[in-house]
């Protein structure tokens, strides 16, 4: 009864891995937990447990993943920790990552993240809902370029019956279509641009709103003086008091092509010093990382060299 009032229509691996989950969730509130680390625990499990109620109403995989890309977008506030923030929630890998302890803190948006942590957050997430997922690092590694490093989640999905690895960047909000608007492979998507046939590929991109938090401006050493200037402002109260954070859309145009920190043009204008007059896709081609996540994930870093090859 309780299974249909929910939404639970099959006995799927996923659908019985949800239900379980839900039914231990509900044991575990009724017994109680105390002390902090399990109070926070225990927020975490509760908000989990509602996200699993709100994928019943989804339809797909690339819907659900979606809906959880544009979740954690909105979640995470942007920006770089100060280094008391960094040392005390410092992981040293994926596994390292314990969501109970750092949802919290983005949740109070005490932890704001650049692109790595927030991929790492989403593929733990992914991992808890019964998905498998990877991380794909590319940019360049050699100065003076060596701050053009993104890190995307390649997600796993049932598409149409069928397998596909695609990407679900929460950094940036966006997924990879082909010509007709449907999730395009991962593997598709390099060797496409391998080719040069850009005109195959569609970004799929939303805004979401999140906040924005910086301790000073000058952590964007490449910003003109003016936009830190105007930067500095935004974050000012009247009465001269500092602003903790200030409201953002996250999207690919605000985080990329801001005319005060243009990104994009930074990772073409890289391509160019390489020899590479290509737009801003064909940075896809330099890996910077082993692949990382979940079992298989050398079986996929080797497909993937044998495309960038």
């Amino acid at each position: 009864m309780i299974k249909t009032l929910l939404g639970f229509r099959d006995n799927s691996p996923r659908e019985q891995g949800w239900w379980n989950f839900l039914k231990s969730r509900f044991a575990q509130g009724r017994r109680g937990m105390i002390g902090q680390h399990h109070s926070a625990d225990r927020h975490w499990q509760e908000d989990l447990a509602n996200l699993c109620l709100q994928l019943r109403q989804l339809g797909s995989d690339f819907d659900k993943t979606t809906f959880l890309r544009e979740f954690t977008g909105s979640l995470i506030a942007i920006g770089r920790p100060d280094e008391r923030t960094s040392r005390r929630y410092r992981f040293s890998s994926l596994d390292s990552l314990d969501l109970s302890t750092i949802y919290p803190a983005l949740k109070s948006h005490q932890l704001p993240a650049e692109c790595g942590v927030t991929s790492l957050f989403y593929i733990k997430l992914l991992y808890s809902l019964g998905y498998r997922a990877y991380q794909y690092s590319f940019g360049f590694l050699e100065k003076p370029d060596d701050w053009l490093v993104h890190s995307v989640p390649l997600v796993d999905i049932d598409f149409c019956g069928a397998r596909r690895l695609i990407i679900q960047d929460p950094y940036w909000n966006l997924t990879y279509c082909d010509q007709e608007g449907l999730p395009i492979d991962f593997f598709v998507l390099l060797a496409t641009i391998k080719r040069r046939q850009y005109e195959q590929i569609a970004a799929q991109m939303s805004s979401v709103n999140t906040s924005f938090m910086i301790a000073d401006a000058s952590v964007y050493p490449r910003m003109s003086d003016a936009c830190k200037a105007a930067m500095t402002k935004a974050f000012t109260n009247h009465d001269g008091s500092r602003k903790a954070e200030i409201p953002i859309a996250r999207n690919f145009a605000t985080l990329m092509q801001s005319p005060c920190h243009h990104v994009e043009n930074a990772f073409v204008e890289a391509l160019r010093r390489r020899g590479f007059p290509e737009p801003f896709l064909y940075a896809y081609m330099f890996r910077t990382a082993d692949v990382a996540g979940d079992d298989g994930r050398s079986d996929i870093q080797r497909r993937i060299d044998a495309i960038l090859r």
